[in-house]
């Protein structure tokens, strides 16, 4: 069959890729690496057996617009180009949700082309993509010892890449057996994790070996190696810092853990404000056959439907698919994707459904919504078995403290991560008005700290103008001088030409373009940060980060949080959240993801998520 035109015929004695794995983060969400293969002119990308691109290097990150069916499973593969001819293709089964998440079971495999046809577009989404990677360094556990057994399977398709200064890229494939240890130079640095993209610091400089294994038990591989020639010196990886235990919610003694689910337990911690039966909670999204449903209290999740809305507020007919603490505390989470969980004080978040594949939720840019007055937090994740990513959020608002914990036991160390609010309602209010500049004392209302462009800061507002003058600082510094950065996509060199920034990436003679952007565009990634090709959002995903704390002309301090949110000029609304947040991560902006900043969680094995709902 003919892949991409004709005369592109397959040519058995071209080697197919190795390592075809997802790696995805939070620039690259649909990023799919694999290892490079010799003598080779390009790679043919596929999705479902549709041609979707054509590129040098061994990696892609593919348009969110090729998965045509939404979310659910599909097969991306991938085939080496040479002259007019290809190899077979090697694929792998990737689950799309729509934030970049994935669940791969099974280890690629060659198989024949397809025929091309047109992939049509979709809508693009309405949210920056989160991250699928642990918000710290896992903690390694190094005494426990492994003994070599030949007869498990090696791993495959290992590729490593200089990240940054100091730091290598290691990916490799996701075998029948997803487990693995990792080591750099001899020494163990993770120890059980599933296959994935690492950036790990060297600690020397010069040439490199980089190591994995699969693991079974406390037996392990022959190892699979590179080698690769890195420069300059990583900073020392260390135990992370771990959240007090005064600040960690606890598991509830009567709820047992599964082995099948994980447990979503919510404790009240309002110090009597509130009780039981006034604290709501309600979950909306995708089962795993990608239907819109809600999750009942006995985690069953029922199709939506408009017979569901029979509780009527003002004249209008809302769904009945909320529940009280009072009536359960807990629930076992089915598979959901996108899911989204309300949680509310005094009265329910009403939720109206669409059919059966929409439905209205809180509108707080409306006045007149029902919910404008309702005192309501939310979560967002996806759960696919005993998988859970996911975060809370202060993108929009902050209206009262939550604290979050995931937890997941392991042979291998486990996973047990914090984060959150410090500090009560009052606390942190009083602390927003007294520490934040003049200019952000206006986003404080009695029921809400408000996100910049959601008040003062937004098109006509008093605060309006308020990056301007630092982007123009910004555009004639790069118009005069190169910006050089170094991310998870790429090392890049970038020089402003009138209104745009014209970018190179190492290793790929493309040109990427981004827009100069405006104070808005600054403070929610849209328009000039959101628009353009994969490597064009990750360039501005970074640019967008960079702005908002206030390094964006200083690009050696892109990725050292200590120096953030110091200039003058700065989205101190999110800096305030960092601040007064478990271990400093917080989601303050859009993009607060990059340099793992927020309050990102995800573990595979998880086995609870524990929030405290706090006053």
């Amino acid at each position: 069959m003919a892949p991409t035109a004709p005369g592109q015929d397959v040519d058995e004695s071209i080697k197919a890729p190795e390592g075809l794995v997802w790696a995805g983060n939070a620039d690259l969400p649909y990023y799919f690496a694999w290892a490079p293969v010799v003598d080779v002119d390009s790679y043919n990308v596929y999705v479902d057996g549709v041609y979707a691109t054509n590129v040098n290097g061994n990696s892609v990150n593919l348009e969110k617009s090729v998965f045509t069916k939404g979310s659910g499973e599909y097969t991306v593969g991938v085939a080496a180009v040479k002259g007019n001819k290809v190899s077979n293709i090697t694929s792998i089964k990737y689950t799309y949700t729509g934030d970049g998440a994935i669940t791969t079971t099974k280890a690629p495999e060659a198989q024949p082309t397809a025929a091309p046809t047109t992939v049509a577009p979709t809508a693009k989404p309405t949210v920056a993509p989160t991250t699928a990677k642990p918000t710290t360094i896992p903690k390694e556990t190094t005494n426990i010892s492994f003994t070599t057994d030949s007869s498990i399977e090696k791993p495959f398709g290992l590729d490593v890449s200089q990240a940054s200064v100091g730091y290598v890229n290691v990916v490799w494939g996701r075998g029948t057996i997803d487990c693995y240890n990792v080591y750099v130079d001899g020494e163990r640095r993770r120890t059980g994790i599933s296959a994935q993209a690492l950036k790990l610091p060297v600690y020397t400089e010069g040439t490199h070996t980089i190591a994995i294994t699969t693991v079974v038990g406390k037996r392990e591989s022959e190892r699979l190696e590179a080698q690769i020639q890195i420069t300059g010196t990583g900073e020392k990886e260390t135990e992370p810092e771990t959240c007090p235990e005064e600040l960690k919610p606890q598991l509830k003694e009567n709820v047992p853990l599964r082995d099948d689910r994980i447990a979503i337990e919510l404790n009240n911690k309002t110090n009597g404000k509130y009780s039981d039966s006034e604290i709501y909670w309600c979950i909306v999204g995708n089962n795993a056959n990608n239907q819109l449903c809600y999750m009942d209290k006995d985690g069953n999740m029922i199709p939506a439907s408009e017979s569901l809305n029979t509780v009527e507020v003002n004249g209008t007919k809302y769904a009945n698919i909320y529940h009280t603490l009072a009536e359960s505390d807990h629930v076992y989470a089915p598979t959901i994707r996108s899911g989204r969980m309300y949680l509310s004080y005094g009265k329910p978040v009403y939720v109206k459904f669409v059919g059966s594949t929409g439905y209205a939720g809180p509108d707080l840019n409306n006045p007149g919504d029902v919910n404008a007055n309702t005192l309501f937090e939310f979560a967002e994740f996806t759960i696919e078995g005993k998988h859970y990513w996911g975060n809370t959020t202060r993108v929009d608002y902050f209206c009262f403290p939550m604290v979050t914990r995931l937890i997941g036991g392991s042979l291998y160390g486990g996973y047990d991560n914090v984060v959150g609010d410090v500090g009560t309602r009052d606390e942190i209010f009083n602390a927003f008005k007294n520490e934040v500049p003049n200019e952000y004392k206006s986003l404080v209302r009695d029921d809400r700290i408000i996100a910049p462009c959601k008040s003062t800061f937004n098109v006509g507002k008093i605060n309006g103008n308020y990056f301007d003058n630092y982007i123009n600082e910004f555009w004639n510094k790069y118009a005069n001088e190169d910006l050089r950065f170094s991310s998870e996509s790429g090392r890049f060199v970038g020089r402003v030409v009138g209104n745009q920034m014209r970018f190179t990436r190492e290793g790929d003679s493309t040109v990427y373009y981004v827009d100069k952007p405006n104070t808005q565009e600054v403070l929610e990634g849209k328009g000039a940060f959101d628009r353009g090709n994969g490597v064009e959002k990750a360039i501005e995903a970074q640019l967008c980060a960079a702005f908002n704390r206030g390094v964006a002309t200083e690009p050696e301090n892109w990725y050292t949080p200590s120096k953030y949110y110091k200039n003058s000029v700065s989205n101190f609304y999110a800096g305030f959240f960092h601040e007064h947040s478990v271990l400093g991560k917080a989601y303050g902006f859009c993009y607060d993801d990059v340099n793992d900043q927020s309050t990102l969680l995800q573990y595979d094995k998880a086995d609870a998520l524990v929030i405290d709902l706090k006053w």
